[in-house]
C-alpha cells in the first residue's frame, strides 16, 4: 500500500507523456528517458506541457536531498532574483559550470529536465545556445505563465554529476 501512490503517479505520467508525444511531438531517446523535441513557437515549454507534465507540482515539490560529495558545480547567474519572486517571459538564463581541478566539464553531457516528471527538454535549449565547458547564456527563454521547475545536469570527465534546480514563477 505504501508504494501505490507513487506507482499511480508514475503510470499517469507515462500515459500523459505517451499521449502528448503521439499528438504533436517527435520522441527521441536520451539516456533511457523519453525526450520531447522543439515546439513550433520555439518555447522551452508550452502551456499544455506545463499542465500535462506537472509544472506546478514540480515547482512546489521539496528539493531532493543529496549526499555531500565532491562534484562539479552549476551556478545560475540569471534570471536574477526579484522582490516579488515573479519574472516576465521571455527572460534570460545564464549558467556557469564549475569544474574540479582533476577533471574537465563534459558539455555533451548537459541535460535539462522539466517539471515533476522530469521530461527531457535539452534539445529545446541546445537548439538556441552552445553549451561550453564554462556554461551557456540564453537571451530570451519563453515559458508560459505559472510556476515551473527546470533541473539542469552536467557531468565531468570522471562522470561525476552536478544537478541544480531553477524554480521560476512567470507572470
Amino acid at each position: 500500500m505504501h508504494y501505490l501512490p507513487k506507482t499511480a503517479l508514475f503510470l499517469a505520467a507515462c500515459c500523459t507523456l505517451s499521449a502528448a508525444l503521439a499528438q504533436d511531438a517527435k520522441p527521441t531517446r536520451s539516456n533511457g528517458m523519453a525526450a520531447v523535441v522543439a515546439n513550433a513557437d520555439r518555447s522551452l515549454v508550452s502551456a499544455q506541457e506545463a499542465a500535462d507534465f506537472g509544472g506546478l507540482a514540480g515547482f512546489e515539490e521539496a528539493p531532493m536531498l543529496r549526499p555531500r560529495a565532491i562534484n562539479p558545480g552549476i551556478d545560475i547567474t540569471r534570471p536574477e532574483a526579484v522582490a516579488d519572486g515573479k519574472i516576465k517571459s521571455p527572460f534570460p538564463i545564464q549558467v556557469q559550470f564549475r569544474s574540479l581541478p582533476d577533471a574537465a566539464i563534459d558539455p555533451s553531457s548537459f541535460k535539462v529536465f522539466y517539471g515533476a516528471f522530469k521530461v527531457d527538454i535539452t534539445e529545446r535549449l541546445t537548439g538556441h545556445v552552445q553549451v561550453t565547458p564554462h556554461g551557456f547564456s540564453l537571451d530570451a527563454a519563453k515559458i508560459p505563465k505559472g510556476k515551473h521547475r527546470l533541473t539542469l545536469q552536467i557531468q565531468d570527465s570522471k562522470q561525476r554529476v552536478a544537478e541544480r534546480e531553477l524554480r521560476i514563477d512567470v507572470d
